[in-house]
């Protein structure tokens, strides 16, 4: 009996076919790009957050979508979903999809891109309401299911602390 066996038998080529379509399976299934990475983005908010005075930081990523929730911000691509906490207060999130230019999140867009609050704002106290319900928008959107809690991220972080007087607020979008 003949133990070796031919390579032109039909059971060869097709065994070599399978091994074929599962080796290009395998290598299709690794993702195209590595995850972003959001502990540099969590770095880059909690330096400008710790910042005693008004700063403003950029930080460039390569995330397509991202959100904040509590003190924690969350980026994902097609190489995976990464998450890191944020070290000191809680951010929030300004939307550029949320509302027009002219909307209750067109003054905190314009505040982010560097405008003062004061120049915004006529007073502390109608910052202080829009940040509170930016804030709370970004919180109940986590739980609210009608709220779409991933948001589209252009590939740019930036974030804005911003003091006047007393009151301190730190923005962000991406």
């Amino acid at each position: 009996m003949e133990l070796e066996s031919p390579a032109d038998a039909w059971y060869v080529w097709f065994g070599v076919a399978l091994v074929s379509l599962a080796f290009v399976g395998v290598v299709a299934s690794f993702p195209s790009e590595p995850p972003p990475d959001t502990a540099e983005a969590a770095d880059a908010i909690d330096r400008v957050t710790a910042s005693g005075y008004n700063a403003t930081a950029e930080y460039e990523h390569d995330a397509d979508r991202w959100y904040v929730a509590n003190k924690t911000i969350v980026m994902k691509n097609d190489g995976g979903t990464t998450r890191a906490s944020l070290s000191y207060a809680r951010v929030v999130p300004v939307w550029a999809d949320r509302s027009p230019p002219d909307g209750p999140d067109g003054d905190l867009r314009a505040v982010l891109r560097g405008t003062s609050a004061s120049g915004e704002y006529d007073d502390p106290a109608e910052f202080r309401a829009d940040v509170r319900k930016a804030s709370e928008f970004a919180e109940n959107s986590i739980d609210d299911p009608s709220v779409p809690k991933w948001r589209i991220a252009d590939g740019r972080l930036v974030v804005r602390h911003v003091k006047w007087g007393d009151y301190r607020a730190t923005l962000v979008t991406a």
